[in-house]
């Protein structure tokens, strides 16, 4: 049975913005002029390949590194020069980064140790059995799964009784059906308790699934910033059409339809075994329930889903049943 998690009844929700926030390293920049406001209570993801600034983001709304330029608001209030301790923020890691040689239970009180023992305890006991995980207060790190591990790392950030949650690619160290379970999870958490959240990924999967909105980001920089439907279906340019969606959209000369410029088509939009072109079936790839065709067209590459497996080399008719003309 899945584990449903109850409502904490401590949570108020905030937001954050980001105003012209640049940091640099050395000389080069990591992150230039974002501005990002996150609304109360929202889920947002920020997608991006490794490099593109998403951690360099969290860490400065944390508190954890200081931005060169800019301002950094959490509900209208600047907190730029605060101090990480006074910005009521939880941080997940990517590693979940609990102390090897400690309990669960000690894992735990760690951000709650300055409270009396007896509060300290009654935290822990409501925040670990919500979890599902106050059977395990009394094991060691290395004793328990990486799902626990997991379920002990947004343990130890509840506790705090956070405002908002940063989440720094926290389920890129689990196998594939504990990352499903896993982000089932923290999505019903953070529903449950209006929780607003920033979560940082470079799946797309990932992004689609649990996201209100998502930032796309490269080389320092917010592309485009959408639902997960805006951006599938408008791509801002060619840069986040060929990124985003599993798999990316193809990307294809426009003249092939007597169009200017380049435009996108995606998978599913592409029918197979009718139309007015010819191409050349180079790669399959089989999806449980369909395959995924790479189709030589001319000098293009065109993807499309097949219900049926066809033969590498054969000769195939498509037709486009949608595109979009791309930037």
């Amino acid at each position: 049975m899945d584990f449903i998690p109850a409502k904490l009844l401590w949570v108020n929700e905030m937001s954050v913005e980001l105003k012209d926030v640049s940091k640099k390293y050395a000389k080069n920049f990591a992150i230039k002029d974002i501005n990002l406001k996150i609304g109360k209570g929202e889920f947002f993801v920020l997608l991006g390949p490794s490099g593109s600034g998403k951690t360099t983001i969290l860490r400065c709304i944390a508190g954890l590194e200081k931005i060169d330029e800019g301002k950094i608001l959490i509900d209208d209030k600047d907190v730029t020069n605060l101090p990480p301790s006074k910005r009521d923020i939880a941080m997940v890691f990517q590693n979940f980064a609990l102390y090897p040689n400690k309990t669960v239970y000690e894992n735990l009180s760690l951000p709650i140790e300055y409270l009396k023992k007896e509060e300290r305890d009654k935290i822990i006991e409501e925040v670990s059995k919500r979890l599902g995980i106050n059977q395990l207060l009394s094991r060691y790190p290395s004793e328990l799964s990486g799902g626990q591990q997991q379920r002990v790392a947004l343990a130890r950030a509840l506790v705090r009784k956070p405002k908002i949650f940063l989440m720094d690619e926290p389920l890129s160290n689990l196998d594939a059906p504990q990352r499903m379970s896993a982000r089932k999870l923290i999505k019903e958490i953070q529903m449950e308790n209006s929780i607003t959240t920033l979560y940082v990924t470079h799946d797309q999967t990932e992004a689609m699934a649990i996201a209100d909105r998502i930032g796309i980001i490269f080389n320092g920089k917010i592309i485009q910033v959408g639902t997960p439907e805006e951006i599938y279906e408008n791509p801002v340019n060619e840069e986040v059409a060929s990124f985003f969606g599993n798999p990316p959209m193809s990307i294809l000369d426009g003249q092939i339809l007597d169009i200017k410029g380049k435009i996108g088509v995606r998978a599913e939009e592409v029918r197979l075994n009718e139309g007015d072109f010819i191409g050349e079936v180079k790669d399959i790839e089989f999806w449980g329930d369909k395959y995924l065709v790479y189709i030589r067209f001319k000098d293009e590459e065109i993807k499309a889903f097949s219900k049926s497996r066809l033969k590498i080399g054969e000769e195939i008719r498509f037709s486009l049943i949608k595109y979009r003309v791309i930037k």
